[in-house]
C-alpha cells in the first residue's frame, strides 16, 4: 500500500504518539500504520526504525516554551499574578510530557544525548532558569530574600506531582480542580516568600 498523498510526517508523528500514548512502548508498529491507512514500510522509509519513530513523536522539546516567559520575567507586577501565568503554563505542558516521558523510559530510552552535559540537559535548564527567576525576583522586592534554588524547587515539585500522580494513577483532575490547585501551590508559596512577613 503506497503511502497517501497528504499524509505529513507531522501527522505520521501525531498519530504514533496517540498509539504509544494508549498502548505503550510495546505497540506494533503494523497498529500505527494500519491507524494512518499506510504501508508498515512506509513508517521505515520515513523514521528508520521503531525506536527512532518512538523518539520522533515523544521526546519532549530541546527548550521547553516555557522559558520565554521565564526568561522575560518578573516585570513589576504582584508576584502571585506573575507566578500563577507560569504555573498555568509550566503545568499545561507537564500533562503533555510526563506521559510521554513514561512511555520512553519503560521502553529503556535515554531522553537525552549521550553526549550532552547534564548542565545543558532541558529539566537542569529549567531548574537553573527559574532559580534566576526567583533571585530576579527577590532583588526586586517582590518576594523575601530566600535561596532561589530552593524555590524553584519548591514551585517545580508542586507542579511536577499532578501530572505524574495522573499519569500513575489514571485518575483525571476536572480543569476547575487544576485551576484551584494552581492557585493553592501560588498562595501558599506567596505567603511564605512575602516580603512583608518576617521569616523568623
Amino acid at each position: 500500500m503506497a503511502r497517501p498523498r497528504g499524509t505529513s510526517d507531522e501527522e505520521i508523528l501525531e498519530e504514533a504518539r496517540a498509539c504509544f500514548l494508549e498502548h505503550g512502548a510495546g505497540v506494533s508498529t503494523t497498529v500505527i500504520a494500519a491507524r494512518l491507512g499506510v504501508s508498515h514500510a512506509v513508517l521505515f522509509q520515513r523514521f528508520g526504525t521503531k525506536e527512532q519513530l518512538m523518539r520522533a513523536a515523544l521526546l519532549p522539546p530541546s527548550e521547553p516554551p516555557f522559558l520565554a516567559r521565564v526568561r522575560a520575567g518578573p516585570d513589576d507586577r504582584g508576584a502571585r499574578v506573575q507566578l500563577l501565568e507560569l504555573a498555568e503554563e509550566i503545568s499545561a505542558y507537564l500533562e503533555r510530557i510526563v506521559p510521554r516521558i513514561a512511555v520512553l523510559r519503560s521502553a529503556g530510552m535515554h531522553l537525552c544525548a549521550a553526549a550532552e552535559r547534564r548542565e545543558d540537559l532541558p529539566p537542569v535548564r529549567a531548574r537553573r532558569e527559574i532559580a534566576a527567576w526567583f533571585a530576579r525576583a527577590v532583588a526586586r522586592g517582590l518576594l523575601r530574600p530566600v535561596a532561589p534554588e530552593h524555590a524553584a524547587d519548591l514551585f517545580l515539585g508542586s507542579l511536577q506531582f499532578r501530572p505524574f500522580h495522573q499519569h500513575i494513577s489514571g485518575n483525571g483532575f476536572g480543569q476547575a480542580e487544576g485551576r484551584a490547585y494552581l492557585e493553592f501551590v501560588v498562595d501558599v508559596l506567596c505567603r511564605m516568600l512575602d516580603p512583608a512577613e518576617d521569616p523568623r
